[in-house]
């Protein structure tokens, strides 16, 4: 090895602290993903529901006929301004990018290198900057996940409020006051 490389022990830490990175960015984008598949079958339903009462609400001569429309169509343009299949389909790709670096770090130890370390880290700075901002909230939550699959201690985790863990998908509610989650080691 050269003069410059890192010890042995620092090398293994900074390859547990990558592979946590990974696995938590793996599970928030899953996360995202669902959200967003989710969002846009709730808006096809209601487009559907929408479209179908209006129809029956033309034949039927109601007066209601022409806000049910005006409701449809708002339904729709919404769901086309926010492009929600469009979100899925971008976290499903990081998912399965992230899902990549992971495979590839589950070797055996004496085959963990330095420069196996390196590229591995330069693929997820090239991922990290492709990704949408993160909602830092969702992240922790995400990051607990994680911190309770590996059996760390509880001193890994971050405190979250019911209201936080409930709009996390949506808002980041009052992230300013959490620092960006450790990598857990």
């Amino acid at each position: 090895m050269a003069t410059d490389s890192l010890p042995r022990e620092a090398v293994r830490d900074r390859w547990h602290e990558l592979l946590f990175a990974v696995r938590r960015s793996r599970r928030y984008h899953m996360r995202r993903e669902q959200f967003f598949a989710r969002f846009h079958h709730l808006f096809a339903f209601l487009t559907a529901v929408g479209a179908s009462a209006t129809f029956a609400a033309v034949l039927a001569d109601l007066p209601a006929a022409a806000w049910l429309s005006g409701l449809v169509a708002f339904l729709g343009v919404t769901a086309l301004a926010s492009a929600p299949s469009s979100g899925a389909l971008e976290h499903n790709e990081l998912t399965r990018a992230f899902t990549r670096i992971e495979r590839k770090m589950r070797i055996p130890e004496p085959q963990i290198t330095e420069a196996a370390l390196l590229a591995l880290e330069r693929r997820r700075l090239e991922l990290e900057v492709r990704e949408p901002p993160t909602l830092q909230v969702l992240n922790l939550i995400c990051h607990n996940e994680e911190v309770s699959a590996g059996g760390y201690g509880s001193e890994h985790f971050f405190e979250l409020r019911w209201y936080q863990r409930l709009f996390a998908s949506l808002v980041d509610l009052r992230s300013s006051t959490f620092q960006q989650p450790s990598t857990g080691g």
